[in-house]
C-alpha cells in the first residue's frame, strides 16, 4: 500500500514537472512567433516531449496559451509579493514609504523583464489587434496591475516626486522602458557591446529607470 502511494506521488510529480516545462516552452514559442505562428509541435520539441503530452495536459492550443499566460503572470505576482498591497493602501501610507515601495516595484519589474522577455513579446503580439485573447489578458491580468499603479502614481506626482507623465500613460512608459532592451537583446549586444542580461547591467538599468521616473525622490531611493 505504501509503495503504491509513493508511486502515485512520483507519477504526479513527473506530470506536474512536464506540464510546467511545457508552459515555459510555450511562453518562449508564443513570445517569439505569436499565437498564430507558434506550433504545439515546436513547443513539445523544445523540451524533448511529444505532441500527445501537450494534448494530455491542454485541451487546445488556446488553452495552452491561456495557461502559459497565467503561469507567467503568477510568477510576476510572486516577484512582486507584498509590494502591491503596501502601495494600494494609498492615502493611509506615508509618501516616503510609497516612493520607496514604488522604486522597488520598478527594480523588481526590470529584473523580471530581463528573465522573461516573453512578457513584453506576448503583449505586443496580442495588442496589435483586438481579439478574445487580448480582452481576456487585459481583464484578467493587465487591468488589475494598471489600476493598482495609477492612484499611486497620481499621489507621487501630487507630492512632486514623480516625473510629469500622465497616470494613464505611465504603464506604457514603465513596461516599454523596463523590457525593450531584453526583447531586443541581439540588437543591444551589437549596438552597445554589452550583455544586457548581465546582473550588473540589469541593476544599472533598474537604477536608471527609477531615477527617470522619480527624479525628486528622497536621497537613497533612486
Amino acid at each position: 500500500m505504501m509503495q503504491a502511494r509513493r508511486k502515485v506521488r512520483r507519477t504526479r510529480t513527473v506530470r506536474d514537472d512536464i506540464r510546467e516545462r511545457l508552459l515555459d516552452a510555450a511562453l518562449v514559442e508564443f513570445g517569439a512567433k505569436g499565437f498564430d505562428g507558434a506550433s504545439t509541435r515546436a513547443i513539445a520539441r523544445r523540451i524533448g516531449a511529444h505532441q500527445p503530452q501537450i494534448n494530455y495536459h491542454f485541451e487546445s492550443k488556446e488553452a495552452l496559451w491561456s495557461a502559459a499566460v497565467d503561469h507567467l503572470f503568477a510568477e510576476l505576482g510572486r516577484t512582486m509579493q507584498g509590494l502591491a498591497v503596501r502601495v494600494s493602501r494609498g492615502a493611509s501610507t506615508d509618501v516616503s514609504e510609497i516612493t520607496a515601495v514604488f522604486a522597488e516595484i520598478v527594480r523588481r519589474f526590470v529584473r523580471f523583464a530581463a528573465r522573461h522577455p516573453e512578457l513584453n513579446q506576448i503583449m505586443v503580439h496580442e495588442a496589435t489587434e483586438k481579439s478574445g485573447r487580448l480582452t481576456w489578458m487585459i481583464e484578467r491580468h493587465v487591468k488589475p496591475l494598471y489600476d493598482t499603479v495609477r492612484p499611486v502614481w497620481r499621489r507621487l506626482r501630487k507630492a512632486g516626486i514623480a516625473a510629469p507623465i500622465d497616470e494613464r500613460l505611465v504603464h506604457y512608459v514603465l513596461v516599454g522602458a523596463a523590457s525593450l532592451v531584453y526583447v531586443n537583446a541581439p540588437e543591444a549586444r551589437l549596438l552597445t557591446g554589452i550583455e544586457p542580461t548581465h546582473e550588473r547591467w540589469v541593476e544599472t538599468h533598474a537604477d536608471g529607470l527609477v531615477a527617470m521616473l522619480l527624479p525628486n525622490a528622497p536621497g537613497g531611493v533612486a
